[in-house]
């Protein structure tokens, strides 16, 4: 961004702050590469960039009478994206995805041995955990409701308490 840009920016949010909607499409026009460019550097690879880059804009918009037209309306505009950028991260991480350039593309490979004694060791100890349960609890969790003859209600409950056994015997097993 050059120092002219930068310049034409602040100007018109200060008018837009000041009331005049028709600095509206200067402001937008000038920061939206900006503020994309930026989040999605922030955010290689992650679906979010995007919502965040319009994050910032609508708080911008949201805010802009309470610009301090003093100070430089692009830094305060970026600042705002920095947050985003944030949030965004703290989401995701919450949500525990991984960045998709993180990621190594396997389609295709044969399993890594490793890969075959964990997907074994999973097997029996699952194997074992569900072996540990009653027979109605195992005919709960397998079969669908409808098949199983009693109220949807009921079934509900069955299985909530056939999830909560299954869960203590595998808390039990890997504690």
């Amino acid at each position: 961004m050059t120092n002219e840009e930068r310049t034409q920016i602040h100007d018109a949010m200060v008018r837009l702050a000041d009331g005049r909607r028709d600095a509206f499409v200067v402001v937008f026009d000038g920061l939206w590469p900006h503020i994309l460019r930026f989040v999605t550097r922030a955010l290689p690879g992650q679906p979010d960039a995007e919502d965040a880059a319009q994050q910032t804009l609508l708080k911008v918009f949201a805010r802009i009478t309470d610009f301090d037209t003093s100070r430089d309306g692009v830094s305060w505009a970026f600042g705002i994206a920095g947050y985003e950028v944030m949030t965004a991260r703290r989401r995701a991480q919450r949500r525990k995805e991984v960045p998709a350039d993180t990621l190594h593309d396997r389609l295709g490979e044969e399993p890594t041995p490793e890969d075959a004694v964990i997907a074994r060791d999973l097997h029996d100890a699952l194997a074992e955990t569900l072996g540990a349960l009653t027979d109605a609890d195992r005919a709960v969790l397998i079969e669908a409701q409808h098949q199983y003859g009693v109220s949807p209600a009921a079934w509900r409950k069955r299985r909530q308490r056939a999830l909560e056994r299954l869960r203590a015997i595998w808390r039990r097993r890997y504690a």
